[in-house]
């Protein structure tokens, strides 16, 4: 039986608040960084933020700007610490995720400084980068959704989109004449230092497919065989799954698993002793409760089902490390309050 036991508490609100990312920095504090501004996103005036806690989440620093404002809507999906050296991955675009260039601040200050990096080389353009998985041979994953939108399909919409304003005209790039989605991930086996693009089955949209557009955010998980499963959501009631049995180099096509979802990021988090933990929202129709759901048996089945919330908003994007016995998470409660909860998990 799982015990649980949870601490939460609000660390920021503003009038929009957007997938926070929590990570243990090297001086032992937390950091934690998230998309604020403006009133819905993507949009105009969305910037990134961060924040440090210096007791493991009870209180936390005012938010500063993780990158000089230059008028550019700015979005972050995934925070790497490796050794002293810690990656942001943002995405940059007029407003609309037009113009759309994947940008990464890096800092070796604990998060204190940062400096723009360039592009992410193998994917600059139309990706969102996820999650980190370290395998345990040393191999880094780092999954991915990419858009195969060249510079004249974003001129094309550009031009389409150019005096569409307001709540409701992100719809921006997901206007592209694309027929497929790529997930993949970005393989390491030197550290970090270098990552080949590794891709799985595109995912087919448009057409007959009855998928019009897929915002996948794909989250892994290592089994015991040494497997990678990743999860991604799509416009379906429940999240659907791929695999790889060759370190993440090859996948297999994706398919609908029975885990009930509406349509919003899952995140998987490894635990000890070959437990998995995946924290969603289980539900087809609305993102409410907010759950975690824990395996003993590499996904077959889920053995531990807890909710953590289901005070009656809407949780969205979760994001979560491990460490010793407490899940570290955070997560936006109706796209205003970035809350921080220690999830105490005993078996």
């Amino acid at each position: 039986m799982m015990k649980i036991s949870t601490f939460m508490t609000c660390v920021h609100r503003d009038t929009l608040s957007c997938e926070p990312i929590v990570r243990r920095v090297s001086d032992g504090r937390l950091l934690l960084v998230v998309q604020c501004g403006d009133t819905y996103e993507p949009a105009p005036l969305n910037r990134v933020y961060f924040l440090h806690s210096a007791d493991n989440g009870r209180s936390w620093s005012a938010p500063q700007l993780i990158r000089p404002d230059d008028g550019q809507a700015v979005y972050c999906t995934e925070v790497t610490v490796i050794g002293e050296e810690i990656t942001a991955y943002l995405t940059l675009h007029e407003g609309r995720f037009l113009n759309w260039r994947s940008m990464r601040m890096v800092s070796r200050d604990c998060g204190q400084s940062w400096t723009e990096a360039g592009p992410e080389p193998n994917l600059p353009t139309f990706t969102f980068h996820r999650a980190l998985l370290p395998l345990r041979d040393g191999t880094l994953l780092m999954p991915y959704q990419h858009y195969p939108i060249d510079e004249a399909e974003n001129a094309r919409l550009f031009a389409a989109n150019a005096f569409r304003h307001g709540k409701g005209s992100w719809i921006g790039a997901l206007g592209a004449r694309i027929d497929h989605v790529e997930n993949g991930v970005l393989r390491s086996e030197d550290g970090g230092k270098t990552f080949a693009r590794c891709p799985a089955p595109p995912l087919p949209v448009g057409g007959d497919t009855g998928i019009t557009w897929a915002w996948t955010e794909p989250t892994l998980a290592e089994l015991s065989d040494g497997r990678i499963v990743m999860l991604i959501r799509i416009k379906a009631d429940v999240l659907w799954r791929s695999e790889s049995a060759d370190g993440g180099r090859t996948w297999s096509p994706f398919a609908p698993t029975d885990i009930p979802n509406p349509s919003c990021k899952p995140r998987l988090v490894p635990l000890d002793h070959g437990r998995i933990a995946l924290l969603h929202d289980p539900c087809k129709t609305r993102r409410n409760p907010f759950a975690l759901w824990v395996t003993e048996d590499d996904m077959r089945t889920w053995q531990h089902k807890a909710v953590i919330s289901d005070f009656p908003l809407n949780f969205d994007y979760p994001d979560a490390i491990w460490e010793d016995g407490h899940l570290y998470t955070v997560i936006e409660l109706q796209r205003r309050d970035v809350l921080f909860m220690d999830i105490a998990l005993q078996f």
